[in-house]
């Protein structure tokens, strides 16, 4: 490089020394710079940048993949609600009475796939207690439109095998904030939403105290009843009702369900 800088400044007519000083300038600045960019401590700042983009890279991926998008609700009398990311693994699952906290104990589940999961709690010996012949095993879907189909065929698949009288729900991911709000599962709260058309005297407290089942055959005999005047409501029509439906009636009366409840 000082060879280079001296040939090009042969051919320009100044002052000799005034050149020799020029030159020195320069190459000095050059290995100035020379010397920074090879120095330890600019490597080790380089690798550091490196580092931290890594990390930043890590910690969205990590936050990604540990964000619910679904949720299912395994009812009897014990009331589950399992959390799942974006493929549908298991990133939490949690109790909402005294006696699903029981069944819940001793069992791993997290980043278990969502029907791996269903399985461990519905064939573990705690909950075996609570599916009798009568009992009936309610699950319930609130997720997007786009996996709702995907998790609703696991569990047809899984109801189908298990030999158990089974009854699945699908609801809007509206609800979700506004079932915990009240202390709920997302699957007793749908339940809760469908009677509360019937019957808007019911309140949250009451059915925290009913099983799942038992609130959707009270909104069966309610709809069979022929309560809208045409006399034409099945159960049927109870238990397809679309979830933008639940979604407006906990929109339009959620607080109110709440100041009720809470006697304000």
């Amino acid at each position: 490089m000082t060879n280079q800088i001296h040939n090009a400044f042969d051919s320009i007519k100044a002052d000799e020394q005034l050149k020799r000083s020029t030159i020195q300038f320069i190459s000095a600045k050059q290995e100035e710079k020379t010397q920074f960019f090879g120095k330890p401590a600019f490597r080790r700042a380089a690798a550091a940048v490196c580092m931290i983009c890594v990390l930043a890279l890590g910690l969205e991926g990590y936050f990604w993949i540990q964000t619910p998008v679904s949720y299912i609700s395994i009812d009897v009398n014990p009331s589950i609600e399992l959390a799942l990311n974006r493929f549908n693994r298991v990133i939490s699952a949690e109790a909402y009475n005294e006696e699903a906290e029981e069944i819940l104990k001793g069992l791993s589940l997290k980043w278990k796939n969502y029907t791996e999961a269903m399985e461990e709690i519905v064939d573990g010996k705690e909950m075996n207690v609570y599916l009798t012949d009568e009992a009936e095993l309610v699950f319930t879907v609130a997720t997007d439109g786009g996996r709702n189909d995907e998790l609703t065929s696991g569990i047809e698949t899984y109801c189908g095998n298990t030999g158990r009288k089974c009854h699945h729900y699908s609801a809007d991911t509206e609800i979700v904030d506004e079932a915990h709000g009240n202390g709920l599962s997302v699957g007793k709260y749908y339940a809760y939403l469908q009677l509360y058309q019937y019957d808007d005297t019911v309140t949250v407290d009451e059915c925290k105290g009913m099983s799942v089942s038992h609130i959707h055959g009270l909104a069966r005999e309610h709809a069979h009843c022929g309560e809208n005047g045409n006399g034409q409501n099945t159960g049927d029509s109870v238990q397809n009702q679309s979830s933008a439906d639940v979604s407006n009636s906990a929109t339009g009366h959620g607080q109110h369900h709440r100041n009720r409840r809470h006697g304000d």
